[in-house]
């Protein structure tokens, strides 16, 4: 049927004609098709939708055929202002060849005055296309006096809090290793099993985040994570059992922050800002780990390591009453309005491919597995580096612990910087006209075969004995791992909107099965070997690896399994 649906529209010989011009009516088409029993059983209301919109682009009059004077016009008309030729004038045009040069130029003015007020729709991107189908007239939009970039700023001050609390115990550990005799194998424990609580709580608070809201699961996460951070040094003195059972409860809790706010943008923010929104909010995280790193060994100086979690955990006090009045767009909810129809287009054929009540077969694509194969092999780098950085420094270029904020400052410092400007620049090179997918990948590949050159020459004969030479190559490294927040930090935007929370949850768990094995690995290596160039070297082919399946397995689309047809609703909260 397709077949003959397609050469009736695109032959003319094939088509009725009417004093020797076609006529491509959707009426008198679906008319012929009935006649010729060329479907049988099929919806042929959705059909003539069907007809209407691709006629649209032949005819000036609202798809009703093309002019008598059998000249095509281009054209994308929403019917707002059309007005149909009278039947005397359609027959003036078409009998009467010296008129038709006169009622051309009538019909070319009508067209342009229509087209001054109604604008044709222009092609865009084809993934900033597709998301933003999901908003259209029928969108009740945000909550009055609501402002994105207000909650964009919140949500970055969580980001902030969360990295300070889990980076502090880096810093720490030197002092309590020493006061309760600890070695390095065991400081690995400590420090890797945070992330054993971290990966239980990815998928599932993403998924909460898509169904309910990320606003309250967030807030629960951030009161539950800064209590955790408070018990510590209790925990730490009544022995390994409650300190390891404080060290993984401070990962439950923080285990929702990402997922949740990764689902708050997809609905809360503009399509072209998401990206700069992404930038913004994981660049928090390298400024949360420069917080900590920066002023823990000032505080430990000062007033003892158990001071590091009480202040931190405090941060929280200032956070939750900011946030908790704010309201969010939470939900999506079913499209109820047409759309302008270049988007309706597209929508529908998301629609029609794309199942949304199935989000778990998300997790079987290959796009997604790019996603958490890419994560796991740069969160072994970056998970690596935000834990033994501080000891890295003290052991192999005997930095004293009063002196390391100097040099692990900085790195994560240029790092957020860089990172929120990457976001702009991502969307700046989209909306200029470059594909998705080809920003998606560069920014990928650089941010990670840079790090892995870097790190390398950290700890070469090149290097020396200079502990400033290698703190200037490490923060080179972390610059250009920055450039990923345009990668693979905003790919689940592109392949799973609806569904971003749940997406981005998968590849931020095996993000934390990455720091789970690392760090202890790291510590083992440490402990039997004492080479560092080892630990950097497995590092940097882990970065490689990633690069390579991210530029084969990546994509820039909406996944058919997280349907198109739905957009925000707001929840009133």
């Amino acid at each position: 049927m397709a077949t003959n649906c397609w050469r009736l529209v695109r032959q003319p010989s094939s088509v009725p004609r009417q004093n020797g011009v076609s006529l491509t009516c959707p009426a008198a088409l679906l008319r012929r098709f009935r006649a010729g029993n060329l479907f049988s059983g099929i919806d042929t209301a959705n059909l003539r939708r069907v007809f209407c919109v691709s006629c649209a682009l032949s005819s000036p009059n609202r798809g009703d055929g093309l002019p008598e004077d059998g000249i095509p016009r281009i054209i994308i008309s929403t019917g707002a202002n059309d007005k149909p030729s009278t039947q005397a004038s359609r027959r003036r045009a078409s009998s009467s060849p010296r008129n038709l040069s006169s009622a051309t130029e009538a019909l070319a003015g009508q067209r342009s005055a229509a087209n001054m007020e109604n604008p044709p729709v222009l092609a865009r991107s084809p993934t900033y296309t597709s998301r933003e189908a999901l908003r259209g007239a029928s969108d009740p939009g945000p909550p009055s006096g609501f402002k994105w970039e207000y909650l964009v700023a919140l949500c970055t001050l969580g980001v902030v809090i969360c990295y300070a609390d889990r980076s502090n115990m880096s810093t720490a550990v030197l002092p309590m290793a020493q006061q309760f005799g600890w070695d390095k194998a065991y400081q690995g424990v400590v420090l890797s099993v945070f992330f054993g609580g971290y990966a239980t709580t990815q998928i599932l608070g993403g998924k909460l985040a898509d169904q309910y809201g990320g606003k309250m699961v967030l807030a629960a996460g951030v009161a539950l994570w800064s209590l955790f951070t408070y018990a510590t040094p209790a925990a730490a003195a009544a022995g390994t059992l409650p300190l390891l059972l404080s060290r993984v409860m401070l990962g439950v809790g923080e285990g929702v922050a990402f997922p949740s706010i990764h689902s708050l943008i997809a609905r809360n923010v503009p399509v072209q800002n998401q990206t700069t929104a992404v930038g913004i909010v994981t660049a928090a995280s390298y400024a949360g780990t420069a917080l900590a790193f920066g002023i823990s060994p000032l505080i430990i100086s000062n007033f003892g390591w158990e001071w590091v979690f009480y202040s931190f955990a405090g941060l929280a006090l200032l956070w939750l009453p900011l946030w908790l009045p704010i309201q969010t767009v939470d939900k999506f909810q079913p499209q109820v309005a047409a759309q302008p129809a270049a988007a309706a287009g597209e929508a529908a054929e998301i629609a029609v491919s794309g199942d949304g009540s199935r989000p778990w077969a998300l997790l079987r694509r290959r796009e997604v597995w790019a996603i958490c194969a890419t994560q796991y092999a740069q969160s072994w780098g970056m998970y690596g580096l935000l834990n033994w950085l501080p000891t890295f420094f003290s052991d192999f270029y005997h930095v004293q612990l009063s002196d390391l904020g100097s040099y692990t400052l900085l790195p994560y410092v240029f790092q957020g910087g860089l990172g929120a400007a990457t976001g702009f620049l991502a969307d700046y090179l989209i909306r200029s006209g470059w594909r998705v997918g080809t920003v998606r990948k560069i920014l990928q590949v650089v941010g990670m075969l840079g790090p892995a050159a870097c790190l390398c020459l950290a700890v070469s004969p090149l290097v020396g004995a200079s502990a400033s030479l290698a703190s200037g190559l490490i923060t080179l490294g972390l610059g250009f791992s920055a450039l990923t927040l345009g990668g693979v930090s905003a790919s689940h935007l592109d392949v799973a909107p609806r569904n971003a929370g749940l997406v981005f949850g998968a590849g931020n768990t095996a993000a934390t099965l990455a720091g789970l094995v690392s760090v202890p690995v790291t510590g083992y290596l440490l402990q039997t070997t004492g080479s560092w160039p080892l630990v950097f070297g497995i590092t940097a082919f882990h970065y490689v690896a990633g690069a390579l399946i991210w530029s084969l397995w990546s994509g820039d689309r909406a996944l058919p399994e997280d349907g198109g047809s739905q957009r925000p609703e707001a929840a009133g909260k």
